[in-house]
């Protein structure tokens, strides 16, 4: 599925991949079942991804929380830390463009494409997020035989400067410079290996 992922032409990318192998396919596929269940519940990416780390939410074309699992055309809300955003709610908005599933006797994976858009809950159309339009994150989870991996892939991460007043271009320099740079890198390297960990 790492085809998937868009190419890398503008500003920054990153990368974080966890792995954990059994001692056979079968414990592999009972863990991977645990794994996928992690992953489709977005709402709990927190737990795994440790304290202070940004929260998420699945949410509908109208802001609503979701409790099922993602599906293109849903959003994610995004509290960052420290920094949230300085619209009414605080929060950074991304769209799921892309969820697909492969399965086959010795492999499967799941594959998530999000990209940062506009508040739903909104009538406005600008981009209600740190980057711009052009960045990606990419999730894949994965079993081949008796190893499991979660990978995210971080691409053409560059700051949301349009339409902005001089405060908010401000905060989101700061806010994907450091995520960029430091921030997203420990963000989803926990989260990577949170939703792989075999309690």
């Amino acid at each position: 599925m790492k085809n998937k992922i868009p190419e890398q032409i503008i500003g920054v990318e990153s990368e974080a991949v966890s792995k954990i192998s059994f001692d056979n396919k079968e414990l592999a596929r009972i863990h991977f079942k645990k794994v996928k269940k992690r992953f489709l519940d977005i709402n709990f990416w927190e737990l795994f991804a440790g304290q202070e780390k940004a929260e998420f939410s699945l949410r509908d074309e109208n802001g609503n929380l979701i409790l099922g699992h993602p599906q293109v055309g849903n959003y994610i809300s995004i509290k960052v830390p420290l920094l949230p955003n300085r619209n009414d709610d605080g929060l950074d908005w991304v769209k799921i463009e892309v969820y697909e599933e492969e399965v086959f006797e010795d492999d499967e994976a799941v594959y998530l494409r999000v990209r940062p858009s506009s508040d739903p809950t909104s009538s406005s159309n600008k981009i209600t997020h740190f980057l711009d339009s052009s960045a990606t994150s990419n999730f894949i989870i994965k079993r081949s035989g008796k190893e499991i991996s979660a990978e995210i892939y971080a691409r053409n991460e560059v700051p949301n400067s349009k339409d902005k007043s001089i405060s908010e271009k401000i905060r989101n320099k700061i806010v994907s410079v450091g995520g960029m740079l430091i921030g997203s890198k420990i963000q989803w390297e926990a989260l990577t290996k949170g939703l792989i960990e075999n309690e």
